[in-house]
């Protein structure tokens, strides 16, 4: 069984922070205020209440778009008989890393200060699944951080740690590279971020987002293999007001519209509610022929379930869309939706 989406060794002043199969944790208080959904080029950053923050950016060659119509056919072929990228020799970091810091050193010099930079020589890290370039820099901050590649991924990450010369950025830098993953792990993909922490199958790619003041919703798709949508409210009490659960599940999500039937269930320990439909219509049939092409399969079998966090007073709603004789995802996706 696949790992859950549990906080690994996490302690109080942890927080977990997942996106697109690049994990880690850093200090409790700390926030994402910065994301990208592209897959290929990436960016993610973390900001402190104070002056530090965390960025990480990669490189996914095996994400980018073909600009041939014979680089589309063989990433297709690739997609279809399940070949991995062919391997490439080790490359060298170096290169990338002193343009990254050559940019760095341009803000430096706008603020009219000095800029110095360490570059380390190139190691292998992770019992030879990565090869690491070490750097530290000062001018108008000071950052420490690292460039990897990871030969199973084949992605290339770089991550700092930046702050000013009174903030502990050797520490705070040591402790987040120490439990940094760059690629899913098990077939899954650990999505952590305002303190909400999922997983779904490795397969399915962000779709979309949105990030509002108590309210987060996240959209994965497959083709192969339909449709998930996450959403979590803060302040359930409020935000649900005099709805019950099934209630709010027919109205807010679309178990209504699919004309589902309810069943009381359990969820992480909470009263639940699951539904179950089918999506029905020409419009909405034709939705789901299109958004499944290539594939011949439209995710027309329609599964939901709701509950609500006592502990944490929020509100999960966790909604799939599958292919007929397609097995449910939706008893793995509430194990591995952590809510306290």
């Amino acid at each position: 069984m696949a790992p859950r989406a549990k906080r690994d060794n996490q302690t109080e002043d942890r927080a977990l922070i997942g996106w697109d199969g690049i994990r880690f944790t850093v200090p409790g208080d700390w926030n994402v205020t910065g994301v990208s959904a592209d897959r290929a080029n990436g960016y993610l950053k973390v900001d402190s209440p104070q002056t530090m923050f965390l960025q990480v950016k990669w490189a996914d060659p095996s994400a980018a778009r073909p600009r041939t119509l014979a680089g589309m056919v063989t990433q297709m072929l690739r997609a279809v008989r399940k070949q991995p990228e062919p391997a490439s020799d080790s490359p060298d970091l170096r290169p990338t890393l002193e343009a990254y810091l050559k940019e760095t050193e341009r803000r430096a010099r706008k603020q009219r200060q000095q800029f110095d930079c360490k570059i380390r020589p190139q190691t292998s890290e992770a019992g030879g699944e990565r090869v690491a370039v070490h750097f530290t820099w000062t001018g108008g901050g000071v950052g420490q951080g690292k460039i990897w590649r990871c030969t199973t991924c084949r992605r290339t990450v770089i991550a700092q740690v930046v702050g000013q010369g009174k903030d502990p950025v050797a520490d705070v830098a040591a402790s987040v590279f120490s439990d940094m993953r760059d690629h899913p792990e098990g077939g899954w993909t650990v999505w952590g971020l305002f303190d909400l922490v999922m997983a779904v199958p490795q397969s399915f790619v962000l779709r979309s987002h949105k990030f509002l003041s108590g309210y987060i919703r996240l959209e994965f798709g497959d083709r192969r293999e339909g449709r998930i949508l996450a959403e979590r409210w803060g302040l359930a009490s409020i935000a649900r007001k005099k709805f019950t659960i099934r209630e709010w599940l027919g109205q807010m999500g679309e178990a209504q519209k699919h004309g589902s039937e309810y069943a009381d269930v359990t969820a992480n320990g909470h009263p639940a509610v699951r539904a179950t439909g089918r999506v029905s219509g020409l419009l909405a049939t034709l939705g789901a022929v299109r958004d499944s092409l290539p594939s011949v399969r439209p995710a027309t079998e329609y599964e939901a379930c709701a509950w609500e966090c006592d502990e944490t007073n929020k509100l999960y709603v966790l909604q799939t869309w599958r292919p007929r004789g397609a097995s449910s995802l939706m008893g793995d996706l509430v194990a591995r939706c952590e809510c306290h």
